[in-house]
């Protein structure tokens, strides 16, 4: 093995294999599933319950099932490092992965231009044109702000985490030329 091949490796491995331990996934995956439940049942309860924006329920009930259905095909086991598996396969799997991703993003905006665009809707009169149910909007507008907080957070590391290997490479080839 050349330097620079071992140089790399340690990264290409942790980028292979995540560092995350079985109880923190479980636990992740746990909450997500009951938040998407969450989100179902307020969607169903509520769905005539938002005359300015009747798309809310709407929004929680597809945003909540398609979590699940992620959630689901997530617990398969198929890999893409399978020896069963083919070139055909691993394409169509990287392509309908693609694509509910795609559509998630594409739903989580609309639900967030929704949901922002008619902040403080009336909770009181239910005969206005623009009354929501409390409880419905207040759940779907901290639905979608932690979820943006959650992602903020998660750049957030994923860019000091960046630097600090960039920083880190670069003292590893200083040290490696002065040798």
């Amino acid at each position: 093995m050349d330097r620079e091949n071992s140089f790399y490796t340690p990264l290409l491995r942790t980028i292979e294999e995540p560092p995350v331990s079985p109880v923190a996934s479980v636990c992740s995956k746990v909450l997500t599933s009951l938040l998407a439940v969450a989100s179902i049942t307020m969607g169903t309860i509520y769905l005539d319950s938002c005359t300015i924006q009747y798309l809310i329920p709407i929004h929680l009930i597809v945003f909540g099932s398609s979590t699940l259905f992620f959630m689901m095909l997530s617990l398969l086991p198929c890999s893409s490092n399978d020896e069963g598996s083919t070139s055909t396969s691993r394409r169509s799997g990287n392509a309908c992965k693609g694509l509910g991703s795609m559509f998630c993003f594409i739903w989580f905006i609309c639900g967030s231009v929704w949901i922002y665009r008619i902040y403080e809707p009336n909770y009181i009169d239910k005969l206005s044109a623009d009354y929501c149910d409390k409880t419905l909007y207040l759940f779907a507008f901290w639905l979608i702000t932690v979820v943006y907080i959650i992602l903020g957070i998660t750049l957030a590391f994923g860019a000091c985490a960046l630097i600090c290997a960039c920083i880190l490479s670069g003292s590893i080839l200083l040290t490696q030329q002065q040798t």
